[in-house]
């Protein structure tokens, strides 16, 4: 559905461009104008000169099924992970760590009450989920959204959630404020959060936030692997591995 803030936007055809973005990269396929009006609850004749518009400028690229994201984006991702400091230690640091080659490994930041992921290196062995730049994943259910919520004062952290909470993914998915805050309780004791199947079921994944300049958490760290992986060795061992690994993507990043 359109964005109901969308009427105090100064150029409102901004906000569609960008909702337009938005679900066809959270879609990870092509959609055609039917199916984009549908979605966004934008009419479909506002919409079809919308997306011209975008096809012209490299935004969007037309294919068999509908529109996808076009090639021009890709330029201005090059840009932001050029000027990522973190992102760039991460892919060099976890492409020359022999320890995580059988693991997926995410980096992502907070952004309102979802997680964007900036990194990622999903394992060899299929997880039943792939993770990609750019996804973005409701914060109460992924192990970096926890951990760097953890990680924040109750006030500021109940700010982010004070909005609908989002459909579960899983049946493991928490239901509700009341439960998350039990949750955080324990990972503020431990230092780390669990994803239990939350994202996908069957998926374990362990997040610790990654602190900035000015001591609080820039963005989460994750290590993500099947629950019968994460069994065998427990969940406190990976978390340090993850401590580690932020540490150097600290230290590292220039």
């Amino acid at each position: 559905m359109t964005d109901p803030g969308e009427a105090s936007l100064a150029v409102p055809a901004v906000g569609r461009a960008a909702a337009v973005l938005d679900l066809l990269a959270a879609e990870g396929a092509s959609l055609s104008l039917a199916e984009l009006a549908q979605r966004l609850g934008i009419a479909k004749s506002t919409l079809h000169g919308l997306c011209r518009t975008m096809v012209h400028l490299g935004l969007l690229q037309v294919e068999p099924a509908g529109f996808a994201i076009g090639p021009h984006v890709l330029r201005w991702s090059a840009a932001h992970l050029e000027r990522n400091d973190l992102a760039r230690a991460f892919e060099r640091i976890v492409a020359a760590e022999p320890r995580l080659a059988d693991y997926t490994i995410t980096l992502s930041r907070l952004e309102g009450n979802q997680v964007t992921y900036l990194a990622c290196r999903n394992a060899q062995r299929p997880l039943g989920f792939t993770f990609r730049i750019g996804m973005r994943l409701p914060a109460v259910f992924s192990a970096t959204g926890k951990a760097i919520l953890a990680s924040l004062p109750t006030s500021e952290r109940l700010a982010v959630l004070a909005g609908p909470w989002p459909d579960s993914f899983t049946a493991a998915s928490t239901a509700d404020v009341t439960a998350f805050e039990a949750q955080m309780r324990l990972f503020q004791t431990q230092g780390y959060a669990v994803d239990p199947g939350e994202i996908r079921a069957g998926m374990t994944c362990i997040g610790v936030p990654i602190p900035g300049p000015d001591g609080r958490a820039s963005a989460g760290l994750a290590i993500s692997m099947t629950d019968a992986e994460a069994e065998v060795r427990g969940t406190a061992h990976f978390a340090g591995m993850m401590r580690e690994l932020a540490a150097r993507l600290i230290h590292h990043a220039v």
